[in-house]
């Protein structure tokens, strides 16, 4: 397991004092993930944020309805590899929607999940505390809007170019 005070300087608990991160770890579930296995799986509901303490993980999604591969399963896009420490699933953990991508483990992994019941006991008995772990996912979850919407430009741009409209 990662030393709590490595996890402070992470972006999940930026300003976070050392009490502050010991309650959340406390109110975690430490979980060992072999290699291949799935974590969150694209479709499903839950309501866990996962801290990635050891290990790599890759995050993909299912591409279109229509697309499979030669076995007939639903292709798959690879979004990214997050190598600890890090952290994913905070969707499920503000609100409660389904899955939006399939996270599998790609080396043996620890993790902390930490359910939104738990959280929220955490948040009345802490605001700032909660303040802090809310303000520092809006942060993270804005800079990968900002790397999706490069992305998509570049698509656009590229498809654009492709079809011939300038």
């Amino acid at each position: 397991m990662i030393e709590p005070s490595r996890l402070l300087h992470t972006a999940l608990f930026e300003g976070l004092s050392e009490t502050q991160l010991s309650g959340v770890l406390a109110a975690s579930e430490a979980q060992s993930v072999a290699a291949g296995s799935t974590l969150l799986r694209e479709g499903e509901y839950s309501d866990s944020l996962f801290i990635l303490t050891s290990g790599t993980v890759e995050i993909t999604r299912r591409m279109g309805l229509e697309m499979n591969d030669v076995q007939g399963a639903p292709r798959r896009k690879t979004l990214v590899q997050l190598t600890a420490p890090q952290f994913f699933g905070e969707m499920g953990l503000l609100e409660e929607v389904e899955r939006s991508a399939t996270v599998i483990a790609r080396s043996d992994c620890q993790v902390l999940e930490l359910r939104r019941a738990d959280f929220e006991r955490l948040a009345a008995a802490d605001l700032d505390l909660a303040y802090r772990l809310v303000r520092n996912i809006a942060i993270v979850l804005a800079s990968r809007l900002r790397s999706t919407d490069r992305d998509v430009l570049k698509l656009t741009a590229a498809l654009s170019l492709a079809l011939g409209n300038r």
